[in-house]
């Protein structure tokens, strides 16, 4: 079917948005090489649709917004919202329940007024469970942003940080050149 079938079929609400159907049809799928091509036909952009994964339970908005590398793997029950893009680089370990986002509201605004700005994570860098990566923020290359961190600004390269605001714990031999090698059939 050709997107405009699609659009059309959208509009007369015959058929769920992408957003819907990634949220709760596509991550739902168990076989993760079915997910991934689904994954691509809704949007999401894959430099290697073969090595990269987003593991079941991963609730996506806007999917045409994000962009992930080579053996990069978003885990289970992340959040991720690519109003403003998301890009991951290769090898970047994204663990559970960790939520990536890139809108928010102005708080001094009088009318709630709304700003979106891109995120990114560079290769070798790795977000732990439940840390929050806010918008406008890139993680630099073999970062790590601790489990339950709140990161506000970026985080430079083969730093750790974590906390809430995140600050700077430690740091990470340079240079990383591990290959990330986590794609199971069934996850």
């Amino acid at each position: 079917m050709s997107d405009g079938i699609l659009a059309g079929l959208q509009r007369r609400a015959l058929l769920p948005d992408a957003d819907y159907l990634m949220n709760h049809v596509v991550n739902r799928v168990p076989l993760a090489e079915v997910r991934m091509r689904a994954y691509r036909h809704l949007g999401v952009s894959f430099d290697d649709l073969d090595s990269a994964v987003i593991a079941l339970g991963v609730e996506v908005w806007n999917g045409r917004g994000i962009s992930l590398g080579a053996r990069s793997a978003i885990s289970q029950r992340c959040y991720v919202d690519a109003r403003g893009g998301v890009r991951i680089d290769a090898d970047v370990s994204i663990s559970r329940e960790a939520c990536i986002l890139t809108a928010t509201h102005v708080p001094d605004s009088p009318d709630f007024a709304a700003t979106v700005q891109p995120v990114r994570i560079c290769s070798h860098a790795w977000v732990a469970s439940r840390a929050t990566v806010l918008p406008g923020v890139t993680v630099g290359e073999g970062a790590v942003v601790a489990a339950g961190a709140l990161i506000a600004r970026d985080v430079e390269p083969y730093t750790v940080v974590g906390g809430v605001p995140a600050k700077v714990i430690g740091s990470r031999p340079q240079p990383m050149s591990y290959s990330l090698d986590w794609r199971p059939n069934w996850h």
